[in-house]
Protein backbone atom coordinates (compact mmCIF):
# COMPACT_ATOMS: atom_id res chain seq x y z
CA UNK A 1 0.00 0.00 0.00
CA UNK A 2 1.37 3.44 -0.69
CA UNK A 3 1.52 6.32 1.58
CA UNK A 4 -1.76 8.12 -0.34
CA UNK A 5 -3.63 5.07 0.08
CA UNK A 6 -3.12 5.05 3.88
CA UNK A 7 -3.40 8.85 4.78
CA UNK A 8 0.02 8.82 5.08
CA UNK A 9 0.38 11.74 2.29
CA UNK A 10 3.32 14.17 2.63
CA UNK A 11 1.09 16.92 2.86
CA UNK A 12 -0.24 16.96 6.45
CA UNK A 13 -4.03 17.26 7.06
CA UNK A 14 -4.99 17.67 3.71
CA UNK A 15 -4.00 17.19 0.13
CA UNK A 16 -4.11 20.58 -0.60
CA UNK A 17 -0.19 20.63 -0.17
CA UNK A 18 -0.25 23.85 2.21
CA UNK A 19 -0.50 22.22 5.47
CA UNK A 20 -3.21 22.90 8.18
CA UNK A 21 -6.87 22.35 8.62
CA UNK A 22 -8.90 20.95 5.02
CA UNK A 23 -11.12 24.17 4.63
CA UNK A 24 -14.79 23.21 3.87
CA UNK A 25 -16.63 24.13 0.57
CA UNK A 26 -18.45 27.57 1.68
CA UNK A 27 -21.76 27.12 -1.19
CA UNK A 28 -24.59 25.95 0.92
CA UNK A 29 -26.11 22.46 0.51
CA UNK A 30 -29.31 22.88 0.93
CA UNK A 31 -30.32 26.55 1.37
CA UNK A 32 -34.03 25.46 1.11
CA UNK A 33 -34.20 24.16 4.20
CA UNK A 34 -32.22 26.73 5.83
CA UNK A 35 -34.82 29.20 5.08
CA UNK A 36 -37.66 27.49 5.69
CA UNK A 37 -37.66 28.28 9.61
CA UNK A 38 -35.75 31.56 9.07
CA UNK A 39 -39.39 33.65 8.33
CA UNK A 40 -42.67 31.89 9.58
CA UNK A 41 -44.37 35.27 9.61
CA UNK A 42 -44.10 35.54 5.76
CA UNK A 43 -46.06 32.52 4.65
CA UNK A 44 -48.98 33.51 6.78
CA UNK A 45 -49.88 37.19 6.19
CA UNK A 46 -53.19 36.40 4.52
CA UNK A 47 -54.47 34.73 7.92
CA UNK A 48 -52.88 37.03 10.21
CA UNK A 49 -54.63 38.75 13.02
CA UNK A 50 -55.70 41.88 11.47
CA UNK A 51 -56.83 40.07 8.18
CA UNK A 52 -60.04 41.60 6.33
CA UNK A 53 -60.48 38.59 3.92
CA UNK A 54 -63.18 36.26 5.04
CA UNK A 55 -65.13 39.21 6.82
CA UNK A 56 -68.79 40.13 5.96
CA UNK A 57 -70.08 43.54 5.15
CA UNK A 58 -70.51 44.64 8.58
CA UNK A 59 -67.59 43.14 10.00
CA UNK A 60 -65.76 45.32 7.54
CA UNK A 61 -67.03 48.29 8.88
CA UNK A 62 -67.00 47.53 12.58
CA UNK A 63 -63.08 46.83 11.82
CA UNK A 64 -62.77 49.33 10.45
CA UNK A 65 -64.50 51.79 12.86
CA UNK A 66 -62.25 50.24 15.20
CA UNK A 67 -59.63 51.33 13.82
CA UNK A 68 -60.16 54.39 13.68
CA UNK A 69 -61.42 54.77 16.98
CA UNK A 70 -58.25 53.52 18.49
CA UNK A 71 -56.33 55.96 16.14
CA UNK A 72 -58.13 58.55 18.26
CA UNK A 73 -57.96 57.26 21.13
CA UNK A 74 -54.16 57.62 21.02
CA UNK A 75 -54.25 60.69 19.31
CA UNK A 76 -56.19 62.30 22.02
CA UNK A 77 -54.36 60.60 25.03
CA UNK A 78 -50.70 61.87 23.37
CA UNK A 79 -52.90 65.56 22.62
CA UNK A 80 -54.20 65.69 26.92
CA UNK A 81 -50.46 64.02 28.38
CA UNK A 82 -48.18 66.49 26.68
CA UNK A 83 -51.04 69.01 26.79
CA UNK A 84 -48.89 71.62 29.35
CA UNK A 85 -45.25 70.24 28.54
CA UNK A 86 -45.14 70.58 24.47
CA UNK A 87 -43.52 73.37 22.89
CA UNK A 88 -45.79 75.63 20.84
CA UNK A 89 -45.19 73.86 17.70
CA UNK A 90 -45.68 70.67 18.70
CA UNK A 91 -48.91 71.15 20.76
CA UNK A 92 -50.30 72.47 17.63
CA UNK A 93 -49.01 69.73 15.91
CA UNK A 94 -51.07 67.36 18.35
CA UNK A 95 -53.84 69.24 18.28
CA UNK A 96 -54.32 68.87 14.56
CA UNK A 97 -53.28 65.15 14.80
CA UNK A 98 -56.63 64.74 17.65
CA UNK A 99 -58.63 67.06 15.72
CA UNK A 100 -58.28 65.17 11.98
CA UNK A 101 -58.40 61.92 13.78
CA UNK A 102 -61.80 63.10 15.37
CA UNK A 103 -63.49 64.48 11.99
CA UNK A 104 -61.73 61.35 10.47
CA UNK A 105 -64.22 59.32 12.66
CA UNK A 106 -66.95 61.43 12.82
CA UNK A 107 -67.15 61.33 8.87
CA UNK A 108 -66.75 57.36 8.69
CA UNK A 109 -69.60 57.10 11.07
CA UNK A 110 -71.70 59.32 9.23
CA UNK A 111 -71.30 57.68 5.57
CA UNK A 112 -72.21 54.49 6.81
CA UNK A 113 -74.46 52.69 4.53
CA UNK A 114 -78.44 52.68 5.62
CA UNK A 115 -78.47 48.71 5.60
CA UNK A 116 -75.80 48.86 8.38
CA UNK A 117 -76.52 51.74 9.89
CA UNK A 118 -79.03 50.76 12.20
CA UNK A 119 -77.03 47.32 13.11
CA UNK A 120 -74.02 50.05 14.07
CA UNK A 121 -75.92 52.48 16.27
CA UNK A 122 -77.12 49.57 18.31
CA UNK A 123 -74.17 47.88 18.72
CA UNK A 124 -72.12 50.85 19.34
CA UNK A 125 -74.73 54.01 20.31
CA UNK A 126 -76.79 51.28 21.91
CA UNK A 127 -77.48 53.49 25.47
CA UNK A 128 -80.69 54.78 26.08
CA UNK A 129 -81.33 58.46 27.34
CA UNK A 130 -80.94 59.01 30.71
CA UNK A 131 -84.55 60.53 31.53
CA UNK A 132 -84.72 60.54 35.51
CA UNK A 133 -84.55 64.12 35.89
CA UNK A 134 -87.70 64.54 33.25
CA UNK A 135 -89.16 61.79 35.17
CA UNK A 136 -88.68 63.26 38.55
CA UNK A 137 -89.92 67.16 37.39
CA UNK A 138 -92.76 65.44 35.48
CA UNK A 139 -91.56 67.37 32.50
CA UNK A 140 -91.97 65.44 28.72
CA UNK A 141 -88.79 64.09 27.66
CA UNK A 142 -89.36 65.52 23.94
CA UNK A 143 -86.98 68.23 23.18
CA UNK A 144 -89.21 71.25 23.61
CA UNK A 145 -87.89 74.27 21.26
CA UNK A 146 -86.47 76.77 23.28
CA UNK A 147 -87.59 80.44 21.38
CA UNK A 148 -84.89 82.74 21.11
CA UNK A 149 -86.19 85.93 20.10
CA UNK A 150 -88.34 88.20 22.35
CA UNK A 151 -88.18 89.16 25.62
CA UNK A 152 -87.05 86.63 28.94
CA UNK A 153 -87.13 86.61 32.23
CA UNK A 154 -83.55 86.83 34.26
CA UNK A 155 -83.85 83.33 35.29
CA UNK A 156 -81.43 84.45 38.08
CA UNK A 157 -83.45 86.87 39.67
CA UNK A 158 -85.37 85.47 43.12
CA UNK A 159 -89.33 85.92 42.83
CA UNK A 160 -89.54 88.82 45.14
CA UNK A 161 -86.42 90.72 42.86
CA UNK A 162 -88.60 90.40 39.98
CA UNK A 163 -91.52 91.76 41.68
CA UNK A 164 -90.42 94.99 43.15
CA UNK A 165 -89.43 97.64 40.93
CA UNK A 166 -86.91 100.13 41.52
CA UNK A 167 -87.26 103.01 39.59
CA UNK A 168 -88.68 104.77 42.57
CA UNK A 169 -84.97 103.86 44.72
CA UNK A 170 -83.51 107.66 45.20
CA UNK A 171 -80.38 106.26 47.45
CA UNK A 172 -77.00 107.09 46.33
CA UNK A 173 -74.97 104.29 44.99
CA UNK A 174 -71.45 106.24 44.44
CA UNK A 175 -69.60 107.30 47.46
CA UNK A 176 -66.34 107.32 49.49
CA UNK A 177 -64.89 104.73 51.64
CA UNK A 178 -65.80 107.28 55.16
CA UNK A 179 -69.08 107.35 53.72
CA UNK A 180 -69.64 103.72 54.16
CA UNK A 181 -67.51 103.73 57.56
CA UNK A 182 -69.89 106.03 58.57
CA UNK A 183 -72.65 104.06 57.53
CA UNK A 184 -72.06 100.96 58.74
CA UNK A 185 -70.91 102.44 61.93
CA UNK A 186 -67.17 101.74 61.99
Amino acid sequence: MSNTEQGNSSAPNGSNGQGGPKKKSRRPRNNKNRNRNRNKNTKRKSHAKGSTKNLSGFEKIERAYLNLLEKHLESRKKYYDLFHRADPRQLAKLEKSFYRTLSELREYEDNIKDEYKERFDKKYNGLDLDHTYSSNHEISPDHVPVPTEGEFDDPHLLPTQAESSYAEDTEESVGSIEDYNQYKGL
